[in-house]
């Protein structure tokens, strides 16, 4: 079976980790029966971890905006892998992955993404195969503020959307996605209700918005798929594990 690292970049705190689980538990149930889940929580871990197939890293609540040494750190590491082997940076490791090749990551003059939200595939996405299977357009769950403002030099964009254009983009080994295919509906709606009023803050109504535009995503998880088998050379999934269920772990 092969193994990959779940690079984690933060923890979601004990109010959703009770319930869900921590960020590595989310990426591990899309791997189940696939690959053997491997956690890296700090720069360094990953060597010890050897032999290894690829990484994934994980979102995180720090901010690329507000650099510290251990971003640069495992940023330098991934950078390292990648030459050899595939790695996929999913939300903040999207955006990890952009400034370690030298794109701009900002805070979104649009403001907040959340909820499930349409991503549409650029042409050369549609013919990606993280991609396979994905139709042009597809609903996505979305939680971040900051997004890749521009891509690094010789990045080739694979999906975006009107609040955050670069949504996936590519690179050599790399592929990385702003959204998020490791959160389920369950999560989703827990974040929907527990952010609540920040969204109603931000914008009148937004959380009943927010709310209404929850639903099952399984074309996002089928990238998820896609980069398993694809990139990491993972067995396929069986029939209906492109789903993400709706399981607390």
């Amino acid at each position: 079976m092969k193994r990959v690292v779940i690079a984690q970049t933060g923890s979601v705190g004990p109010d959703v980790s009770d319930l869900f689980g921590d960020f590595p538990d989310w990426f591990a149930r899309l791997l189940r029966g696939r690959a053997e889940p491997l956690v890296a929580r700090a720069p360094g871990d990953l060597a010890s971890l050897e032999p290894f197939d690829g990484v994934v890293v994980t979102g995180s609540f720090a901010s690329v905006t507000a650099p510290e040494p251990w971003m640069d750190a495992l940023s330098a590491e991934l950078l390292r892998i990648a030459r050899e082997r595939p790695v996929l940076g999913v939300c903040f490791g999207h955006q990890l992955l952009a400034r370690a090749l030298g794109g701009r990551v900002e805070r979104n003059p649009r403001g907040l993404e959340a909820g499930a939200c349409e991503v549409a595939l650029t042409p050369a996405g549609r013919d990606d195969p993280l991609f396979d299977g994905v139709p042009d357009r597809f609903l996505a769950h979305e939680l971040h503020e900051d997004h890749v403002a521009e891509l690094p030099p010789g990045a080739v964009r694979l999906a975006g959307n009107a609040m955050s254009p670069v949504q996936a983009f590519r690179a050599g080994n790399l592929r990385a996605v702003q959204f998020h295919p490791e959160i389920d509906l369950a999560r989703a709606r827990f974040f929907a209700t527990r952010d609540r009023q920040d969204h109603d803050r931000r914008v009148p109504g937004g959380s009943e918005a927010v709310r209404a535009s929850l639903a099952e995503t399984p074309a996002a998880v089928r990238c998820f798929h896609n980069w398993l088998a694809r990139y990491v050379g993972a067995a396929e999934p069986q029939a209906g594990d492109v789903r993400c269920a709706s399981s607390t772990r």
